[in-house]
């Protein structure tokens, strides 16, 4: 629930409390063994044996062996996942694309082209920065780093000029190369990965669809920001993942949310609204009514536990 708001983490913790489930948290498996798993304590660096009957083993997905074998043959081998560009084009790979959760997005830091932007800002090459020359690129600077964009939200910086602020507070017209780079130097701090889940590989993979469908007019017309390294534009914008939110089923009937907007909802009615969207997103109708179908003879008969 790490992911999670920190009143759905709460109001999980306290529900499985109701419900006779022991929570340990802070604790690392260290060993499994037939009838007791050794966990570590992080926070005094205790072992902890805990007695079991079965063991259900949850820790996510591992790469696949054949792309495992592919990021050998690239040079990821010492790679967790698969690292692509902000076009999902896999790194060193222009011509393969890849999405979902073997795939992470590598976006590039905004202080690894800090003198590149300088350079390409500064058009009367009087090595200053003018607020004017700063903003005639800053839609560029947003659409290819937009780690830009959250800092300046999280910051509640409204006006550009509030960048350009010096260290006592004193607004400055135009600013040099270092106190660009000091402007800008928290920048990169607001980079996050993007979540595993089937939401962002639905996004990515409507992303890769319009840009094949619109290949040649792209390539012929970029719509893409800037090059800051050279003369043009790239082709197409980068991905932009929309974030629509996230649900976790808490069992007994409950479910909880997390939205757009701060929004959180907890309890029985999110577990309809956790089925509604679920039976919604299927591919077909026929799957939504399997789907439908098996819920309810489970409300009625249970679940199928013989074969456990």
């Amino acid at each position: 629930m790490c992911r999670f708001d920190e009143r759905i983490s709460c109001f999980a913790e306290t529900k499985f409390q109701r419900d006779g489930i022991e929570v340990l948290t802070g604790c690392r498996v260290v060993r499994v063994s037939e009838h007791s798993v050794n966990m570590k304590v992080k926070s005094t660096g205790e072992y902890v044996v805990v007695p079991h009957g079965m063991v259900v083993w949850s820790t996510g997905v591992g790469t696949r062996p054949f792309v495992r074998d592919f990021m050998e043959e690239i040079g990821q081998g010492k790679r967790w996942i698969l690292a692509t560009d902000e076009w999902l084009r896999v790194k060193d790979c222009p011509d393969v694309y890849a999405i979902g959760d073997c795939t992470t997005v590598d976006q590039r830091k905004i202080m690894e082209d800090i003198s590149t932007i300088f350079e390409a800002a500064d058009t009367d090459r009087s090595g200053t920065l003018t607020i004017e020359e700063f903003q005639d690129v800053l839609e560029d600077i947003i659409i290819r780093y937009p780690q830009v964009e959250l800092y300046l939200k999280s910051n509640h910086l409204f006006q550009v000029t509030e960048l350009f602020k010096d260290s006592e507070g004193n607004e400055r017209e135009e600013v040099d190369i270092e106190g660009f780079k000091l402007a800008l130097s928290h920048v990169d701090s607001q980079m996050k990965s993007l979540p595993a889940t089937a939401q962002v590989a639905a996004q990515q993979g409507s992303y890769l669809a319009g840009c094949f469908n619109r290949w040649e007019q792209c390539n012929a017309n970029p719509e893409g920001p800037r090059l800051f390294g050279s003369a043009g534009r790239h082709a197409f914008r980068p991905f932009t993942y929309r974030h629509l939110g996230q649900f976790a089923p808490l069992g007994g009937s409950k479910a909880a949310a997390e939205l757009p907007g701060d929004w959180v909802s907890m309890g029985r009615s999110t577990q309809w609204l956790w089925y509604s969207v679920y039976a919604s997103k299927q591919v077909s109708w026929r799957t939504r009514i399997l789907v439908v179908w098996d819920w309810t003879r489970r409300y009625i008969f249970g679940r199928d536990s013989s074969r456990i």
